[in-house]
């Protein structure tokens, strides 16, 4: 498929390099974080810190998905030079994509969680956007897989039609 007009591409290759970029940014927003808030000598504090998603499991998840939207902008060019696979290049989109939203969501739900007087640390709502963003990007890219009709390694060869008898 050969297309260089982003409007020219499919609905499904539209969604998947856009949420690619989504998910881009929203490693950047705040994804984990302590606020702190008070009173001291009358007067009210509020103090957060927060950080972005580039670290540990959450990173190479990343990158898995960064790949992922970097192959599919890559099948679109005309002269495009993947190897050729035992499987399609549409399957190891997919694997790749959902390998790493599946590594955000358990970075995101493993991360310590706390809320006392004045106090709360944890996911943040970059964190939310990412993790949205991410099982969006795996479902268009299992819409992308299923439109090209490619099947996947493990299903059995379809059998020949039968022959019409004479």
């Amino acid at each position: 498929m050969a297309q260089s007009d982003f409007r020219s591409l499919s609905r499904n290759d539209q969604a998947f390099i856009g949420l690619g970029v989504l998910v881009l940014i929203a490693s950047f927003l705040p994804w984990y974080g302590t606020t702190v808030s008070g009173k001291l000598l009358g007067r009210g504090f509020n103090v957060s810190s927060t950080t972005h998603a580039w670290h540990g499991w959450a990173a190479l998840g990343l990158i898995l998905m960064l790949l992922a939207t970097a192959l599919v902008v890559e099948q679109l060019f005309p002269d495009s030079k993947l190897p050729a696979l035992k499987v399609s290049w549409n399957v190891v989109v997919l694997g790749l994509d959902a390998l790493g939203a599946l590594l955000i969501i358990i970075r995101s739900f493993t991360l310590p969680s706390a809320d006392g007087v004045g106090v709360s640390t944890g996911l943040r709502w970059g964190g939310w956007i990412l993790m949205i963003a991410a099982v969006a990007q795996v479902a268009v890219a299992l819409m992308r897989f299923r439109a090209s009709g490619d099947s996947m390694p493990w299903s059995p060869a379809a059998p020949p039609p039968d022959e019409p008898e004479a």
